[in-house]
């Protein structure tokens, strides 16, 4: 086995994982890692982009509040924030993998001022669940299509 063509693989999956995590189990699977492998990977991935936004992300945050904070009408009562109140960042962490995504639900995370660890661990949660439903789902689906061309 050579590392580097295994380095390289899990490397593009993790790439694509950054950006969508729908499109990197069946990359995964397409380069032939492993099931396990590419769950991981997938997770790894999500979690570094909901870490970079959130930690990385608050002085933007915070200028953002600065220039265009009091501009924005704060409705107690729309859909959204009523939503967001109820669920919480475990809601959020439990949709954003497969609507959102890290990065713009980690933003929707802290434009709605939730506590960043708690966020942090609710999309990391949520993308680790969601990773291994996708590859469990992929994988399955693949042997039931070589089932039925045999």
């Amino acid at each position: 086995m050579d590392v580097l063509a295994e380095f390289g693989k899990i490397a593009s999956v993790f790439g694509v994982a950054f950006f969508s995590l729908w499109g990197a189990v069946p990359v995964g699977l397409a380069l032939g890692l492993s099931p396990i492998v590419i769950a991981a990977t997938c997770a790894a991935s999500y979690g570094v982009g909901a870490w970079l936004v959130l930690f990385l992300g608050e002085p933007f945050r915070r200028w953002l509040y600065k220039r265009i904070g009091h501009k924005l009408p704060a409705d107690p009562n729309s859909r959204t924030r009523r939503i967001l109140d109820k669920y919480g960042s475990p809601g959020l962490g439990a949709i954003a993998p497969v609507t959102l995504g890290a990065q713009l639900g980690a933003l929707v995370g802290l434009m709605m001022n939730m506590p960043r660890g708690r966020l942090f661990f609710a999309l990391l949660a949520g993308g680790l669940v969601w990773s291994i439903l996708f590859t469990l789902a992929f994988v399955l689906g693949l042997a039931g299509v070589q089932a039925v061309a045999q």
